[in-house]
């Protein structure tokens, strides 16, 4: 049985007002809240550009509150926006991604939106929230290929309200190896070439070995990352979907948001995986930074 581990809601709010040296940080405000106590129990319990990268191929429709952690991240001039990235929302003001996907942009340049499901439908589930700096992790290189510690978090100004379509993921509490099956979802192309999707799209991958993407791209390993695809093609990521959280299993048979999708080559294409950054590894990183944010 897939079981989803519930998720704490209760918030535990402080002040931020200081900037910080762990990562590339931009940031344009001085002050603003921070940190949910799911995340004190996550710290307790563990202790080129977006339109180049890769949204689902092979995918079907999402229903809404299907994956409520999942958000844009999309460029904007407050009059339309387009899709840049997805992200997990870790907390009411901050939101996991890859690091990539933010580099060349700028905070006043980005929104991040929750709930949505049909871009081109104004549901009434979707929330708009303001970006106000966001930090890349220290050791991430932009122009180093593949990417390396490719993690990145964004503080939002705007903090997210926790309904049935905007929520937390459940996040890995221990180093244990996830296991299959895995899904994936994004507003990304639906096949090499082809524009993005207007409808949240998700896909059932599979689980592989670190060394099925070595071989694949003649790589060296990397111990921080995680591969799933489909070997056949077909399904996957795509142009669009780098950012977003790769849903696993956990060793005790919980649903878990375990990755973050970082490159892959093409659309979802036969023998070709997807590589990710395994959020467990990086979750020092992740709640060091959050606290070192703060007052």
């Amino acid at each position: 049985m897939i079981r989803i581990r519930p998720v704490p809601r209760v918030f535990l709010i402080t002040r931020l007002d200081k900037r910080t040296t762990a990562g590339h940080l931009y940031c344009k405000g001085p002050t603003m809240k921070f940190i949910t106590a799911y995340l004190c129990l996550f710290s307790c319990v563990l202790a080129e550009r977006a339109r180049q990268d890769i949204k689902i191929a092979g995918g079907q429709p999402a229903v809404a509150g299907q994956f409520p952690w999942l958000v844009s991240i999309e460029a904007t001039n407050f009059q339309e926006s387009w899709p840049l990235c997805g992200g997990t929302l870790i907390s009411s003001e901050w939101v996991l991604t890859a690091a990539h996907c933010l580099d060349s942009e700028k905070p006043e340049w980005l929104w991040v939106i929750s709930g949505e499901v049909d871009r081109n439908l104004n549901e009434g589930s979707e929330q708009y929230l303001y970006v106000d700096y966001f930090i890349q992790h220290p050791d991430y290189i932009y122009w180093q290929t593949p990417y390396l510690n490719d993690v990145g978090l964004i503080h939002l100004s705007t903090p997210a309200i926790l309904d049935s379509y905007t929520n937390l993921p459940p996040l890995p509490t221990s180093p244990a190896p996830l296991t299959g099956p895995c899904w994936e979802a994004g507003w990304g192309a639906t096949a090499e070439s082809a524009p993005g999707s207007d409808k949240l799209l998700w896909a059932e991958i599979d689980l592989l070995a670190s060394t099925q993407c070595e071989a694949a791209y003649n790589s060296a390993h990397d111990p921080n990352a995680v591969c799933a695809g489909s070997v056949a093609g077909g399904a996957g990521a795509c142009v669009g979907d780098n950012g977003g959280g790769l849903v696993c299993l956990d060793g005790d048979g919980y649903v878990i948001v375990g990755g973050i999708m970082s490159w892959r080559e093409g659309c979802a294409q036969p023998g070709k995986p997807a590589v990710y950054m395994d959020i467990y590894k990086y979750s020092d990183w992740i709640i060091g930074t959050i606290q070192s944010s703060g007052k």
